[in-house]
């Protein structure tokens, strides 16, 4: 069996928000893009009541977050840009990245090197965010709408959401290609590793669980 649901009940921690989507922990704050509140907001999970604060608004369209020291790097998927604020800022204002991008939707630091999940381009990007004025190269292209990626050492995962599938690329290879690690899924979406074990979700109605498979394991495989 290489895919396993998992059921657990659920507790609410914050309600209200405006169709959150990636979240990210740094110490006790939970960050939270609201893509249709165009914002990031927070919370402190030792909260016995977590209450969300705005951390910045005017965004357009904000999907994937990654955090580098003190700055919040987030993508923008409507206004095909890589922005970022600095955490610590009481009102933080946005700093532009890098632009004309095609949908951005997932960010990975690998070291310097932050890669983008380029959903309507249908490849995975980076840049060097050391660089003054970064230029996005293709890392690998042809995928079917990339939505999210995790590494593990050099390995990249990436949820393609009309492939229906988990691929993986090599990032030290001259000229990345991706490979099957799980096919026949239903519109993964998110995804997060734990040690040896790939977490990720499927969206369509119907399914919508949580699975997960051990990357340990011969690959590729199909969903059971």
């Amino acid at each position: 069996l290489c895919c396993s649901g998992l059921f657990a009940q659920t507790t609410n921690v914050v309600t209200g928000l405006n169709k959150p989507e990636t979240l990210l922990l740094n110490n006790n704050d939970l960050f939270i893009t609201e893509f249709g509140g165009n914002k990031i907001s927070k919370i402190d999970i030792t909260a016995v009541t977590p209450i969300a604060e705005d951390v910045i608004t005017g965004l357009n369209g904000p999907r994937g977050i990654a955090l580098k020291g003190n700055d919040l790097y987030i993508a923008e998927f409507s206004g095909n840009k890589i922005s970022k604020i600095d955490i610590t800022d009481i009102s933080p204002i946005p700093i532009d990245v890098v632009t004309g991008l095609d949908t951005p939707f997932a960010l990975a630091f690998n070291g310097n090197d932050l890669y983008i999940a380029e959903f309507g381009g249908n490849k995975i990007s980076k840049i060097d965010i050391t660089d003054i004025s970064p230029t996005p190269i293709d890392v690998v292209t042809g995928l079917s709408l990339p939505d999210a990626i995790v590494f593990n050492g050099n390995d990249l995962f990436i949820a393609e959401y009309t492939g229906g599938k988990i691929s993986k690329i090599d990032i030290t290879d001259t000229t990345p290609t991706a490979t099957n690690v799980v096919t026949g899924l239903g519109s993964p979406f998110g995804m997060t590793l734990k040690g040896n074990e790939l977490h990720f979700s499927e969206v369509p109605t119907g399914i919508r669980k949580i699975y997960k498979i051990d990357i340990t394991g011969t690959l590729p495989t199909t969903k059971a």
